[in-house]
C-alpha cells in the first residue's frame, strides 16, 4: 500500500519544500513484517510572478483642472509577498487630449478617496500574496477643452524583490530591485517563472500588467427655476387676492463638473407685490435684509443672493415672501 505524506497546495509559497515518501506493509506466512518506507522525495516550490491592474473607470472632470485622481486596482497574483513601480503614461492614441504632470499615489487607508496629504507613497511596499491595493493616478486637465472631450492615462505596475535562496521577496520601507526570469535552470534554489499576461502598455511574461482609465470633460451647466411655493390669503386658504402673501421659491442647479464662479441671483419684486421683510432662506436658512456678512440682501426692490464660487454638482434653494398689494 502506498501513502503519500504531503500534499502539494494551491498557492504555496515560494521556497516551500514539498516531501513526499511512499510505505510498503506486508505479511509473510501470516505474520505481520516491518513495513519499508522509501527514500523521501523532494521538490521546492518556485517563485510564480503574476499581477493584475485593472482600470476602465471613466473620471469626470472640468476644464482646466488640477490634481484630478482616477482610481486603478493592483492585485499580486504571485506565490510570494513582493513590491510594484508604479509608472503613469498619458501620451496615449485614441483620445481627444493628454493629460498632464502625472504621477501615482497609493491608497493609505486613512481615509477613503484619494487625499493628497494622506496617499504620498509612489510604490507598493510588501503587497502580500492574493491581496490588493488602490492606486491613484493624480493628472492635471488643460484649459479650453470641449465637453465629452476624453483622454487616457494608463498605469503600469512591475513586480520587484530583492532575490535569495527562497526567490524574490519583499523589502520593507524600500522598493525591491529588477527581477530576472530563471524557470527551467533548475537551479539547486527557487527558480522564477514570469506568468503574468499582456497589459495595454506591456506584453506577456515581463513581470508587468497595465491598464487604461479614461478622463472624461463635462462642463458645468447651471440652470434656475422661479415657481409660487404658496399662496395663504387672509382668510387662511389659497386664494390669489390682495393681502395674499405669497412664497417664491428660486431652484438652482449645477451639474457636470467645474466650479462656476462670481455666481449672484437678482430677483426684482414683480409688480403690485411687496417684500416681507427678513423672508429671505437660502438652503433653508433665513437670511438679513441688510448688506451685511450674510449672502443675501434686500434692496431697491430687489433681493440679491450672492454664491460666490459653486462647484458642481450642487443645489441652491432660495425663497422669499411677498404680499399682493
Amino acid at each position: 500500500m502506498l501513502t503519500p505524506q504531503l500534499s502539494w497546495a494551491v498557492g504555496t509559497t515560494a521556497g516551500t519544500t514539498i516531501s513526499n515518501s511512499a510505505s510498503l506493509s506486508y505479511s509473510i506466512g501470516g505474520i505481520a513484517q516491518a513495513s519499508i518506507t522509501s527514500v523521501a522525495v523532494t521538490l521546492l516550490v518556485d517563485e510564480k510572478i503574476n499581477l493584475t491592474v485593472v482600470g476602465g473607470v471613466t473620471t469626470s472632470v472640468a476644464t482646466p483642472a488640477t490634481a484630478q485622481a482616477t482610481a486603478f486596482t493592483v492585485t499580486n497574483n504571485s506565490n510570494s509577498a513582493l513590491d510594484f513601480s508604479l509608472t503613469v503614461t498619458w501620451a496615449i492614441a485614441g483620445d481627444n487630449f493628454d493629460p498632464t504632470a502625472c504621477s501615482a499615489f497609493v491608497e493609505s487607508g486613512a481615509t477613503a478617496g484619494y487625499q493628497a496629504a494622506q496617499d504620498i507613497a509612489t510604490y507598493i511596499d510588501e503587497l502580500a500574496a492574493g491581496a490588493t491595493k488602490t492606486v491613484y493616478a493624480v493628472c492635471d486637465i488643460p484649459a479650453a477643452l470641449g465637453s465629452g472631450n476624453t483622454g487616457l492615462v494608463g498605469l503600469t505596475a512591475t513586480a520587484q524583490g530583492n532575490f535569495n535562496a527562497t526567490g524574490y521577496v519583499a523589502t520593507a520601507g524600500a522598493l525591491g530591485g529588477v527581477m530576472t526570469e530563471t524557470a527551467g535552470a533548475n537551479t539547486a534554489n527557487v527558480d522564477i517563472l514570469f506568468a503574468d499576461i499582456a497589459g495595454t502598455e506591456d506584453i506577456a511574461r515581463d513581470a508587468k500588467h497595465s491598464a487604461h482609465n479614461t478622463y472624461s470633460v463635462s462642463i458645468p451647466t447651471l440652470t434656475i427655476t422661479k415657481t409660487v411655493a404658496s399662496v395663504l390669503d387672509p382668510s387662511g386658504g389659497s386664494v390669489v387676492m390682495p393681502g395674499s402673501v405669497i412664497t417664491y421659491q428660486i431652484a438652482v442647479v449645477l451639474t457636470g463638473a467645474g466650479t462656476i464662479t462670481g455666481l449672484v441671483i437678482t430677483d426684482p419684486l414683480p409688480a403690485s407685490t411687496t417684500y416681507v421683510p427678513g423672508s429671505i432662506t437660502v438652503n433653508g436658512v433665513t437670511k438679513t435684509d441688510a448688506v451685511d456678512a450674510d449672502n443675501a440682501q434686500f434692496s431697491a426692490n430687489t433681493v440679491n443672493v450672492s454664491l460666490g464660487n459653486v462647484a458642481a454638482p450642487a443645489s441652491i434653494t432660495i425663497t422669499f415672501r411677498a404680499t399682493i398689494n
